[in-house]
């Protein structure tokens, strides 16, 4: 017995797909068809494509099946976002994590201050996809590597982290010498044990005026 299968989105009454064939003028609506079933697929899903959908089978009598599409947003985060403070010569590692995603990534572009470095020569830096995102790691950090990074997977929302690479600790003051505030403890207690016997010799009194002779 032949019957035809359409597809029909319940909101506006879009009749979308007729058997094998798009009806909409928006392509991102198709049909695949494997032994006695007819799924309906939609690429690049958009939140404007939730709601209700019928599919509809002319036998007799005709039949109606019901599918409620849910769309959620795939978002990325960053662990330490928005700042993260690295010291000049360690490694940097940085995981970029899908969030409310139903599948694995494509791809993940990493950017450095608007530029894609991915596919970029540069020494000690490696870029590595995961199932749940993409892993990029930064040897013997330097200052140039500073700045803002971000992750852009391709079903996902962009996440971004300001990257702070610290300068090595210098020496310091007393061993450059004139400052007296890094002066040693035994050094400021003599000058202070100084001061105070000048300052107590020239208060005694003296006392051979008291006595007439």
């Amino acid at each position: 017995m032949l019957f035809n299968v359409t597809w029909v989105r319940r909101k506006d009454r879009q009749l979308l797909t007729v058997e094998r064939n798009t009806h909409s003028v928006d392509k991102r609506f198709m049909v695949k068809h494997v032994n006695s079933d007819w799924s309906l697929l939609i690429q690049k899903v958009t939140h404007d494509d939730a709601g209700l959908y019928e599919c509809q089978v002319t036998s007799h009598p005709v039949q109606h099946y019901f599918v409620q599409l849910s769309v959620t947003e795939a978002y990325s985060v960053i662990p330490g976002a928005p700042d993260l403070h690295v010291k000049q010569g360690s490694n940097l590692r940085l995981e970029c994590q899908l969030m409310s995603s139903t599948e694995a990534p494509l791809y993940v572009f990493w950017y450095r201050n608007s530029r894609m470095i991915n596919y970029d020569s540069e020494p000690g830096v490696k870029v590595e996809l995961t199932k749940a995102g993409s892993i990029l790691e930064v040897e013997r950090t330097q200052l140039s590597h500073g700045g803002n990074y971000t992750c852009a997977p391709s079903n996902a929302r962009e996440a971004y982290v300001m990257v702070h690479v610290l300068e090595e600790e210098e020496k310091p003051a007393a061993m450059h010498g004139g400052d007296r505030r890094n002066l040693s403890p035994a050094i400021l207690a003599s000058n202070f044990l100084i001061s105070l016997l000048a300052t107590v010799s020239w208060r005694i009194p003296t006392y051979t005026n008291l006595y007439p002779t």
